[in-house]
């Protein structure tokens, strides 16, 4: 890999997930040199492909040296809380570890890094105590998946009070939105893979005990529109902000209101497939053996909103165009819980 100016390079780690593909591409789009570093291929031909295990120092500290980048973007994770309480070592191996090694080889290389930052998460909080998450609370985790993020967080702040690193954090809620792989276990993707099943429609699943489970929720580009702010404003260096969040749902409000919309959306050109959505409904099943779910999250946001910055897709907008999206790419094949 050459070298390059680095004064419009953005290297993205985790750069082919589902929050990856659109950072990457929304930033090719805005003139960067975009390096998209995973451990795949990148299919968008905009963006350059780096193959990277986080997880080694070594491949981590080449790539920083090879691309040299003007912004680094951290979003190499385990990223869902069923993958982390399945492998806790792999995961904590790379939510903790990968992100110390990121941080180290940012601070190896230094060169013209004007901001390094992490995708973190509202559950390195813990349980909501109170209305509201500010930036201040007490990071409080508590599952795998939580602590690995919450570790990862004070690393990023580590480094920037101790050795001075450009850092920013932008702590995120539930983001949702077209090409979320993770059709198992987040309930948008989970959800809708149900409703557009190619079988035909089945009923979305709820597990029990989750029913009444408080979470925010916000569009993918908004969280694409929020890094970049946090990249790219002054204001952003060496602080921690809550993403501003869409909407607030519990689960089952939430599944009512996508089996609603789905079988509105059929409605013109597939009243069958509309008529057995709504006839469906949902289906509760045991949670046996999954991980401990916080029971209420929400943020305030007004920190980031300072900023200037303030969504511009709401949540029945974002739910629209994920449901078109399911509809434009045909029913789901495959797994579909």
């Amino acid at each position: 890999m050459q070298r390059t100016d680095s004064a419009r390079v953005a290297l993205v780690t985790g750069g082919h997930g589902f929050i990856g593909t659109h950072l990457a591409a929304g930033l090719a789009r805005r003139g960067f040199r975009v390096v998209a570093a995973d451990r795949t291929a990148s299919p968008d031909e905009r963006v350059e492909s780096a193959r990277l295990d986080v997880t080694s120092f070594a491949e981590c500290l080449e790539l920083v040296r090879a691309v040299r980048p003007h912004v680094v973007f951290h979003l190499a994770a385990f990223s869902t809380v069923d993958s982390a309480f399945s492998d806790p070592h792999a995961s904590l191996a790379t939510n903790i570890g990968g992100t110390a090694n990121m941080l180290e080889a940012a601070r190896a290389v230094r060169g013209g890094l004007a901001r390094f930052v992490l995708a973190s998460t509202d559950k390195v909080y813990g349980e909501l105590c109170g209305d509201a998450y500010v930036e201040t609370s007490r990071l409080d985790a508590r599952g795998v998946y939580d602590v690995g993020k919450m570790a990862a967080d004070h690393l990023v702040r580590l480094y920037g009070g101790e050795f001075g690193l450009p850092v920013a954090i932008l702590r995120l809620c539930n983001v949702f939105g077209p090409g979320d792989p993770h059709t198992a276990s987040r309930i948008v993707p989970r959800t809708l893979s149900r409703i557009f099943a190619a079988a035909g429609p089945l009923p979305p699943v709820v597990y029990e005990g989750s029913m009444a489970h408080g979470r925010d929720y916000v569009y993918v580009t908004d969280v694409v529109r929020a890094l970049a702010t946090l990249a790219f404003d002054p204001r952003a260096c060496g602080e921690s902000f809550n993403m501003v969040p869409a909407a607030h749902r519990a689960t089952l409000d939430l599944v009512a209101e996508m089996i609603e919309r789905s079988g509105e959306a059929c409605e013109p050109h597939d009243r069958d497939r509309a008529d057995a959505i709504r006839k469906n409904g949902y289906e509760v099943i045991p949670g046996a053996g999954l991980p401990r779910a916080l029971e209420k999250q929400h943020c305030d946001g007004r920190k980031l909103g300072a900023l200037g910055f303030s969504n511009q897709v709401s949540m029945a907008e974002g739910l629209r165009r994920t449901i078109s999206s399911f509809l434009r790419s045909g029913p789901v094949r495959g797994r579909t819980r």
